[in-house]
Protein backbone atom coordinates (compact mmCIF):
# COMPACT_ATOMS: atom_id res chain seq x y z
CA UNK A 1 0.00 0.00 0.00
CA UNK A 2 2.63 2.37 1.05
CA UNK A 3 4.93 1.45 -2.16
CA UNK A 4 1.32 2.59 -4.31
CA UNK A 5 0.98 5.49 -2.36
CA UNK A 6 4.72 6.18 -3.16
CA UNK A 7 4.22 5.91 -7.02
CA UNK A 8 1.18 7.75 -7.34
CA UNK A 9 3.39 10.92 -5.24
CA UNK A 10 6.17 10.74 -8.03
CA UNK A 11 3.61 10.29 -10.50
CA UNK A 12 2.29 13.60 -10.03
CA UNK A 13 4.95 14.95 -8.94
CA UNK A 14 6.43 14.24 -12.56
CA UNK A 15 3.11 15.70 -14.08
CA UNK A 16 3.74 18.92 -11.57
CA UNK A 17 6.87 19.51 -12.97
CA UNK A 18 6.22 19.33 -16.68
CA UNK A 19 3.52 21.40 -16.01
CA UNK A 20 5.43 23.80 -14.30
CA UNK A 21 8.55 23.44 -16.27
CA UNK A 22 6.13 23.96 -19.70
CA UNK A 23 4.38 26.97 -17.88
CA UNK A 24 7.86 28.74 -17.07
CA UNK A 25 8.90 27.84 -20.44
CA UNK A 26 6.27 29.62 -21.79
CA UNK A 27 6.16 32.82 -19.91
CA UNK A 28 9.95 32.88 -20.71
CA UNK A 29 8.99 32.66 -24.60
CA UNK A 30 6.13 35.08 -24.27
CA UNK A 31 8.90 38.03 -22.82
CA UNK A 32 11.15 36.90 -25.51
CA UNK A 33 11.14 40.25 -27.99
CA UNK A 34 11.00 37.45 -31.24
CA UNK A 35 7.87 36.28 -29.74
CA UNK A 36 6.47 39.64 -28.78
CA UNK A 37 7.44 41.25 -32.69
CA UNK A 38 5.63 38.23 -33.73
CA UNK A 39 2.77 38.86 -32.10
CA UNK A 40 2.72 42.51 -32.86
CA UNK A 41 3.46 41.76 -36.58
CA UNK A 42 1.60 38.78 -37.27
CA UNK A 43 -1.70 40.08 -38.67
CA UNK A 44 -0.23 41.92 -41.45
CA UNK A 45 0.59 38.71 -43.17
CA UNK A 46 -2.57 36.89 -42.45
CA UNK A 47 -5.80 36.90 -44.45
CA UNK A 48 -9.10 35.64 -44.48
CA UNK A 49 -10.17 33.33 -47.11
CA UNK A 50 -12.51 34.32 -49.91
CA UNK A 51 -15.16 32.52 -51.49
CA UNK A 52 -15.15 31.75 -55.19
CA UNK A 53 -18.06 33.84 -57.36
CA UNK A 54 -20.34 31.05 -59.07
CA UNK A 55 -22.81 33.02 -61.42
CA UNK A 56 -24.88 30.76 -63.05
CA UNK A 57 -22.74 28.35 -64.83
CA UNK A 58 -19.55 30.32 -64.28
CA UNK A 59 -16.48 30.33 -61.71
CA UNK A 60 -14.31 32.64 -60.36
CA UNK A 61 -11.67 30.76 -57.89
CA UNK A 62 -11.40 32.61 -54.28
CA UNK A 63 -8.67 32.70 -52.26
CA UNK A 64 -7.26 30.33 -49.52
CA UNK A 65 -7.41 31.96 -45.89
CA UNK A 66 -3.47 32.48 -44.12
CA UNK A 67 -3.00 32.39 -40.45
CA UNK A 68 0.44 32.90 -39.08
CA UNK A 69 1.36 29.37 -36.77
CA UNK A 70 2.90 31.66 -33.97
CA UNK A 71 4.93 28.73 -32.35
CA UNK A 72 6.49 27.16 -35.27
CA UNK A 73 7.27 30.67 -36.85
CA UNK A 74 9.02 31.71 -33.66
CA UNK A 75 11.19 28.18 -33.09
CA UNK A 76 12.44 29.04 -36.71
CA UNK A 77 13.28 32.51 -36.00
CA UNK A 78 14.99 31.64 -32.46
CA UNK A 79 17.67 29.12 -34.53
CA UNK A 80 18.49 32.34 -36.21
CA UNK A 81 18.55 34.60 -33.15
CA UNK A 82 16.34 37.58 -35.19
CA UNK A 83 12.93 38.38 -36.28
CA UNK A 84 12.32 37.66 -39.98
CA UNK A 85 9.23 38.17 -41.66
CA UNK A 86 10.38 35.70 -44.13
CA UNK A 87 10.36 33.07 -41.72
CA UNK A 88 6.65 32.92 -40.55
CA UNK A 89 5.23 29.55 -41.16
CA UNK A 90 1.16 29.80 -42.15
CA UNK A 91 -1.38 27.36 -41.77
CA UNK A 92 -3.86 27.80 -44.88
CA UNK A 93 -7.98 27.47 -44.71
CA UNK A 94 -10.13 26.48 -47.41
CA UNK A 95 -12.69 28.86 -48.69
CA UNK A 96 -16.57 28.14 -47.89
CA UNK A 97 -17.08 28.06 -51.51
CA UNK A 98 -14.61 26.70 -53.35
CA UNK A 99 -13.22 25.87 -57.06
CA UNK A 100 -12.65 22.59 -55.72
CA UNK A 101 -14.11 19.82 -57.88
CA UNK A 102 -16.51 22.46 -59.70
CA UNK A 103 -15.92 20.29 -63.15
CA UNK A 104 -19.58 21.44 -64.00
CA UNK A 105 -18.39 25.33 -63.75
CA UNK A 106 -16.90 27.33 -66.80
CA UNK A 107 -14.22 28.92 -65.51
CA UNK A 108 -13.91 32.76 -66.40
CA UNK A 109 -10.80 34.19 -64.97
CA UNK A 110 -8.08 33.67 -61.87
CA UNK A 111 -9.22 35.29 -58.98
CA UNK A 112 -8.46 39.12 -58.40
CA UNK A 113 -6.20 39.45 -55.76
CA UNK A 114 -3.46 38.19 -57.38
CA UNK A 115 -1.83 40.11 -60.00
CA UNK A 116 -1.92 36.80 -62.28
CA UNK A 117 -2.42 36.36 -65.69
CA UNK A 118 -2.32 33.14 -68.12
CA UNK A 119 -1.45 32.92 -72.09
CA UNK A 120 -3.02 30.26 -74.10
CA UNK A 121 -0.60 29.55 -77.51
CA UNK A 122 -2.96 27.59 -79.81
CA UNK A 123 -0.43 25.46 -82.42
CA UNK A 124 -1.05 23.24 -85.07
CA UNK A 125 3.49 23.07 -85.77
CA UNK A 126 5.81 20.62 -84.18
CA UNK A 127 8.72 23.45 -84.65
CA UNK A 128 6.66 25.93 -82.89
CA UNK A 129 5.94 23.21 -79.93
CA UNK A 130 9.79 22.67 -79.42
CA UNK A 131 10.34 26.59 -78.72
CA UNK A 132 7.31 27.07 -76.50
CA UNK A 133 8.24 24.41 -74.13
CA UNK A 134 11.42 26.78 -73.37
CA UNK A 135 8.52 28.76 -71.14
CA UNK A 136 7.07 26.16 -68.99
CA UNK A 137 4.39 28.67 -68.28
CA UNK A 138 2.84 29.32 -71.05
CA UNK A 139 -0.15 27.03 -72.15
CA UNK A 140 -0.66 25.57 -75.32
CA UNK A 141 -4.31 24.68 -76.62
CA UNK A 142 -3.72 21.35 -79.26
CA UNK A 143 -6.05 19.38 -81.48
CA UNK A 144 -6.17 16.00 -81.38
CA UNK A 145 -4.97 15.09 -84.61
CA UNK A 146 -1.61 16.85 -83.24
CA UNK A 147 -1.53 14.97 -80.04
CA UNK A 148 -2.30 11.95 -81.99
CA UNK A 149 0.84 12.18 -84.12
CA UNK A 150 3.31 14.27 -81.89
CA UNK A 151 1.77 11.81 -78.16
CA UNK A 152 5.37 10.84 -77.31
CA UNK A 153 6.88 14.43 -77.76
CA UNK A 154 4.11 15.69 -75.43
CA UNK A 155 4.52 13.34 -72.71
CA UNK A 156 7.77 14.92 -70.93
CA UNK A 157 6.72 18.89 -71.29
CA UNK A 158 5.72 21.24 -68.67
CA UNK A 159 3.44 23.51 -70.15
CA UNK A 160 -0.52 22.54 -70.08
CA UNK A 161 -2.39 21.03 -72.54
CA UNK A 162 -5.93 22.04 -73.18
CA UNK A 163 -8.34 20.89 -75.83
CA UNK A 164 -11.29 22.55 -77.32
CA UNK A 165 -14.03 20.24 -75.05
CA UNK A 166 -15.31 17.05 -76.13
CA UNK A 167 -16.28 13.76 -75.26
CA UNK A 168 -12.90 11.80 -76.20
CA UNK A 169 -10.52 13.12 -73.67
CA UNK A 170 -7.18 11.44 -74.14
CA UNK A 171 -4.93 11.04 -70.78
CA UNK A 172 -2.47 13.82 -71.07
CA UNK A 173 -5.07 16.47 -71.31
CA UNK A 174 -4.81 19.54 -68.81
CA UNK A 175 -7.13 21.48 -69.44
CA UNK A 176 -10.37 21.96 -71.88
CA UNK A 177 -11.84 24.81 -73.34
CA UNK A 178 -15.12 26.43 -74.54
CA UNK A 179 -15.46 29.72 -77.38
CA UNK A 180 -19.22 29.66 -77.80
CA UNK A 181 -21.91 27.18 -75.55
CA UNK A 182 -20.44 25.35 -72.48
CA UNK A 183 -21.05 22.00 -72.91
CA UNK A 184 -19.56 20.33 -69.78
CA UNK A 185 -18.30 17.83 -72.20
CA UNK A 186 -14.83 17.37 -69.73
CA UNK A 187 -16.45 17.21 -66.12
CA UNK A 188 -17.52 13.83 -66.93
CA UNK A 189 -13.13 13.12 -66.81
CA UNK A 190 -13.08 15.50 -63.81
CA UNK A 191 -10.89 18.22 -66.21
CA UNK A 192 -11.87 21.89 -65.36
CA UNK A 193 -13.01 24.04 -68.37
CA UNK A 194 -12.03 27.63 -68.87
CA UNK A 195 -13.07 30.46 -70.96
CA UNK A 196 -10.07 32.51 -72.52
CA UNK A 197 -10.78 35.53 -74.31
CA UNK A 198 -8.88 34.94 -77.90
CA UNK A 199 -7.33 38.16 -79.59
CA UNK A 200 -7.37 37.56 -83.15
CA UNK A 201 -5.57 40.72 -84.76
CA UNK A 202 -3.69 43.72 -83.10
CA UNK A 203 -2.67 42.04 -80.28
CA UNK A 204 -0.80 44.59 -78.76
CA UNK A 205 -3.56 47.32 -78.40
CA UNK A 206 -6.36 44.44 -77.87
CA UNK A 207 -4.75 42.45 -75.38
CA UNK A 208 -3.28 45.87 -73.08
CA UNK A 209 -6.93 47.13 -73.80
CA UNK A 210 -8.74 44.39 -71.37
CA UNK A 211 -5.47 43.89 -69.33
CA UNK A 212 -6.71 42.85 -65.57
CA UNK A 213 -5.82 40.55 -62.79
CA UNK A 214 -6.94 37.20 -63.49
CA UNK A 215 -7.17 37.46 -67.66
CA UNK A 216 -6.94 34.24 -69.57
CA UNK A 217 -5.53 35.38 -73.14
CA UNK A 218 -5.99 33.14 -76.03
CA UNK A 219 -3.46 33.61 -78.98
CA UNK A 220 -3.55 31.82 -82.54
CA UNK A 221 0.49 31.19 -83.33
CA UNK A 222 1.00 29.85 -87.17
CA UNK A 223 4.48 30.78 -87.24
CA UNK A 224 7.80 32.13 -85.73
CA UNK A 225 6.58 35.77 -86.01
CA UNK A 226 3.38 35.70 -84.12
CA UNK A 227 5.55 33.95 -81.54
CA UNK A 228 7.50 36.27 -81.37
CA UNK A 229 4.32 38.97 -80.72
CA UNK A 230 3.44 37.26 -77.83
CA UNK A 231 6.85 37.05 -76.56
CA UNK A 232 6.89 40.41 -77.21
CA UNK A 233 4.16 40.87 -75.38
CA UNK A 234 4.92 38.41 -72.79
CA UNK A 235 7.53 41.08 -71.68
CA UNK A 236 5.24 44.14 -71.39
CA UNK A 237 2.72 42.44 -69.22
CA UNK A 238 6.06 41.59 -66.91
CA UNK A 239 7.41 45.18 -67.06
CA UNK A 240 3.93 46.54 -65.85
CA UNK A 241 4.27 43.64 -62.66
CA UNK A 242 2.21 40.91 -63.77
CA UNK A 243 3.34 37.75 -63.14
CA UNK A 244 3.01 35.33 -66.44
CA UNK A 245 1.56 32.09 -64.57
CA UNK A 246 0.44 28.52 -65.61
CA UNK A 247 -2.88 28.02 -65.67
CA UNK A 248 -2.87 25.79 -62.29
CA UNK A 249 -1.44 28.62 -60.76
CA UNK A 250 -3.67 30.81 -62.12
CA UNK A 251 -7.18 29.14 -60.89
CA UNK A 252 -4.89 28.16 -57.37
CA UNK A 253 -7.06 29.42 -54.45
Amino acid sequence: MINKKKIILTLLILVFSFYYTNKVSEYIKSKDPIMIKIKKEKENYENKEINAIIENDTIIPGKKGRIVNINKSYQKMKKLKSYSDSLYVYKFTDPKISIKNKYDKLIIKGNSYNKNISLILKIKDIDLLYKIIKYPELNIILDNYFINNYYNDLLNIKNNIIVLENNEILDIIDYCYSVDNFKKLCSINNIYTISPTFIDNDIYYNSYQILENGKIFAYNVINEKDLEKVLLLLSGFKNLGYNIVSIDELIEE
